[in-house]
Parts: C-alpha cells; structure tokens; sequence
C-alpha cells in the first residue's frame, strides 16, 4: 500500500511526468510484430498511447489507482491493469512486444522472458547507479541489464549520461531484444 499511495499522491500533487514516448520506443518499436504489447509501471500511458495508436492492444500495467482512471480515457487499445509489479506476473507467451521504461523490479526478470512469445521483443530502459535516487535498489549496477537478458539477442545496448525530466545528471542502460527461442 506505501507505494500505492506515494504514486497517487504524486500523481495528484500534478507530478510532472513526461509527456513524449520515451526515444527507445519509438526508436524501436517496429521491431515487433504488430499485437499484444505489455507496458510495466504505465504510469500516466505516455508510452502506452503511443503503442494504442500504432494498432498495438496494450496490458498498462501500474499500481497507483490515479494512473490507471487516466489510463482508461486515453484510448480503446489500452487495458489498464491496476497490480503491485512486485506480486504481478505476466501470462506466459502471451506479448509481441514488452516495455519496461524508467522501473526496476528485479524479481520481474524471469516473468518478463516468459511471457514474450517467439520473435517477441523487449525494449527496456531505467536509471544506473550513480543517478539521483533515495534507495540503491531502484539503480542497475553496471552492465547488468545486459546480464540479466543474455538469454535473448540482443538488437541494441547502451549505457549514458542522461538530464532526467528533474533537470539533473543521470546515468540510464537501455536495451533492446528478441526472444529467439
């Protein structure tokens, strides 16, 4: 219930989420076949809308209540799925194309290469330590995003220097890959 209520209290108080899809997704988004696309922490749908309106149908999964009565509005291919992400579990074999943008649950790993279907692909991206953040736990250590998804091809693997939408210097890992098998 704590991070329910820390979410929704941001999200009231006129949090200033960004409002562009995020640049790896649409970057690479193409990738995948065009079905079921799985959007983890959706948020305020800034990702999961542009999905919805490049004919993805999309499971926006988050845990604030306030997010997910936006998520409904915005668009007929979004299905808001409201669940805490450190309980939440997937459908195996279930999505072309899953998005996990600026969260870390760890434990979710596993669950995020089950539930890509054969040729799925997987575009994620969040913060590395040494980035702004009241708890270590929500930073990747180095190089373990591409560690920890080995077992895909990997298309594309970065680590920079980012601006977070706070005006402050940052470090992200973003990838991007295709369950072969």
């Amino acid at each position: 219930m704590e991070d329910r209520e820390r979410w929704n209290k941001k999200y009231l108080n006129g949090f200033a989420a960004e409002k562009d899809p995020s640049e790896v997704v649409k970057k690479f988004y193409h990738l995948a076949k065009v079905g079921r696309s799985l959007d983890i922490a959706a948020g305020l749908g800034r990702n999961s809308l542009f999905l919805a309106e490049r004919n993805f149908i999309v499971d926006a999964v988050d845990i604030s209540d306030v997010a997910i009565e936006r998520l409904k509005t915005l668009h007929p291919n979004i299905n808001p799925i409201n669940e805490d992400l450190k309980i939440y579990r997937p459908e195996k074999n279930k999505y072309d194309l899953i998005i996990n943008i600026n969260f870390l649950e760890r434990s979710l790993f596993p669950y995020i290469k089950e539930a890509l279907k054969k040729d799925g692909v997987l575009i994620f991206e969040t913060f590395l330590e040494g980035s702004p953040s009241k708890n270590n736990d929500f930073l990747l250590r180095k190089n373990e995003l591409l560690h920890s998804f080995l077992s895909l091809e990997i298309v594309y693997y970065e680590e920079s220097e980012v601006i977070s939408c706070k005006n402050e210097k940052a470090f992200k890992a973003s990838l991007v890959a295709i369950k072969k098998c």
